[in-house]
């Protein structure tokens, strides 16, 4: 697997595994993958993993797909102790800093909001995340199991 040496720190600050899909265990029960656009802000990319990893508890990493190209896995441990509340419900104190926090202070304007859309194999139950939802549906990794549609 490939990464562009000019690629946006944002979400190479996110990636615990730069090992290939398949050594990573792209497909396997614990492993989903997050499509979205290189420019998608560093805060974007933690909301939407911190959406992916609470709706499947049985998620253990996210291969991270820039622009269609997999950059390598977050693991969700790994994830969980470099993000700042990344799940709130395991009774530790917060602590200041992390990852996307910068001086903690607030911008103006109203926040943007981001919706994580997850497609399913219908055959296998492989899952894709992706931010946005204008392009064709992924297609399963396995052959002749064809697009993935969205899951409800």
């Amino acid at each position: 697997m490939e990464t562009d040496p000019e690629a946006p720190r944002g979400y190479e600050a996110l990636v615990h595994d730069r090992g290939s899909p398949a050594a990573a265990g792209a497909g396997r029960s614990g492993q989903a993958q997050l499509e979205f656009a290189s420019g998608t802000g560093l805060l974007e990319l933690i909301e939407t993993l911190r959406y992916v990893f609470a709706t499947d508890p049985v998620l253990d990493r996210v291969l991270l797909v820039p622009d269609g190209r997999p950059v390598g896995s977050t693991a969700r441990v790994r994830f969980e102790q470099q993000v700042l509340g990344a799940d709130p419900r395991d009774g530790d104190p917060p602590r200041r800093g992390g990852l996307g926090l910068g001086d903690h202070a607030t911008l103006p304007g109203s926040p943007t909001s981001f919706t994580a859309y997850c497609y399913r194999c219908g055959q296998c139950g492989r899952a894709t995340y992706r931010i946005a939802a204008d392009e064709a549906p992924p297609v399963c990794p396995v052959a002749g199991h064809g697009a993935m549609v969205i899951a409800r």
